[in-house]
């Protein structure tokens, strides 16, 4: 099944806000950062126009990517709780292109 112009635009525009996330998390202390400063900074950007990014932290906390600093919080709370998101060493090699996801655009 084929999909539709605006399927297309809305796979590119996840991967772009996933590849987003994973730079914010480069360049932040210890590759980590705080959720609601990732929302913000998507939804500055124009990326995002609710702060609800749970669907795009899921995806990378199932990839392996990303990991929660405290591991009772899960991606659908991390916002209300503002929760520390970490690059793991999966993550880190995302970033570094020694490895790809087709999910991913860094």
């Amino acid at each position: 099944m084929a999909l539709n112009e605006r399927e297309i635009q809305e796979v590119q525009q996840n991967k772009a806000i996933r590849g987003y996330i994973v730079r914010c998390l480069i360049k932040g202390s210890n590759n980590a950062a705080i959720t609601k400063h990732i929302s913000n900074a998507l939804f500055v950007q124009g990326m995002i126009y609710s702060p609800d990014i749970s669907k795009y932290i899921d995806y990378l906390v199932n990839g392996g990517y990303v990991e929660f600093a405290d591991r009772n919080v899960k991606a659908y709370t991390s916002y209300a709780e503002d929760a520390v998101i970490r690059l793991t060493n999966k993550g880190v090699n995302l970033a570094e292109g020694t490895i790809t996801d087709p999910g991913v655009e860094i």
